[in-house]
């Protein structure tokens, strides 16, 4: 048996490797570093989430009774007053006559007229804080009843059409551990335009929700994150919103196989910041590109970081 001259084996596999560089240099395209995510099941919310305010939701606006020199209030915002306690006094306007000689000069018209406290309350505004004339019907002080604790936030029209009454809601971020919860007592009927940050003329609603426990340290007018649930699911097949895009008026994602970026178009359902609900399309663990770059396609190869 005559054995092969090796030189002519060395030519053979250079000549090979030759044609397998020539390959990667010239045909094999570099992979695509990506970013990856996963579909998984798990729990999965849909909110409206916005800024909100507290405010008590029992206000009286005590008003000048008659026109004439309203006296100095001397309480100050915040003050806890009982039902029936003397606000201020007015002088009518003219004063009437007195007599010197029986009526000691105290600076107050024997006739002024008493402002009382209608209610027990906070003082949570004072509008009128010095001696001056004041017409009746004057806006003089704001009271509130601190039993019951509203909140109040502003979302986009667009947005309302889909809270309803009696809709849940969790308050956030106002100073406490855990969240409190509080459900949607009305959606106001009128929108009202509201300059954002960025300067853009919205048509926005206020919806108004009533705390369901007592917050202890919330006062009026302090500010908390305002979350309204619109859906809530425990086991539900999820895409992370990231990876989601749309082409035309369908929704697709790029799935990796193996080595490549598939294109693949799926039907999603509710949607909360971070997660879709995958109604079709997509099957659980399946890996997903997170933010897809716009170098890639279907087909193109990925590197998972």
């Amino acid at each position: 048996m005559k054995i092969p001259n090796n030189r002519y084996l060395y030519t053979g596999l250079g000549i090979v490797l030759l044609l397998v560089v020539v390959y990667f240099v010239l045909f094999r395209e570099d992979a695509v570093k990506v970013e990856a995510g996963k579909v998984t099941r798990g729990e999965l919310t849909a909110s409206i989430d916005a800024e909100g305010k507290t405010r008590y939701h029992e206000r009286f606006t005590i008003t000048a009774p008659i026109s004439g020199r309203m006296f100095r209030i001397n309480l100050h915002e915040g003050d806890r007053v009982p039902k029936g306690f003397v606000l201020t006094k007015i002088d009518p306007a003219p004063p009437r006559p007195v007599d010197p000689a029986t009526t000691p000069d105290t600076g107050i018209h024997p006739f002024a007229y008493n402002v009382y406290i209608p209610q027990d309350g906070i003082l949570t505004r004072i509008f009128v804080t010095s001696d001056g004339i004041v017409q009746a019907g004057t806006p003089i002080a704001e009271l509130s009843k601190p039993s019951q604790l509203e909140v109040v936030a502003d979302i986009l029209s667009t947005d309302a059409t889909n809270v309803k009454n009696h809709m849940p809601v969790l308050i956030e971020n106002w100073g406490g551990s855990e969240p409190l919860k509080a459900r949607v007592r009305t959606v106001e009927p009128q929108a009202f335009t509201k300059v954002s940050s960025l300067g853009v003329e919205e048509q926005r609603v206020n919806v108004i929700a009533d705390l369901l426990s007592e917050a202890q340290g919330l006062g009026d007018n302090f500010r908390v994150d305002f979350k309204i649930i619109l859906w809530e699911g425990k086991d539900v097949l999820r895409v992370p919103e990231s990876a989601l895009f749309r082409i035309g008026d369908n929704w697709n994602v790029f799935v990796v196989e193996g080595s490549r970026a598939r294109l693949r178009r799926i039907e999603i359902g509710q949607r909360s910041p971070s997660y879709a609900q995958v109604v079709s399309g997509l099957n659980d663990g399946e890996t997903v590109v997170l933010h897809p770059p716009n170098s890639v396609s279907d087909g193109t190869r990925v590197d998972v970081e």
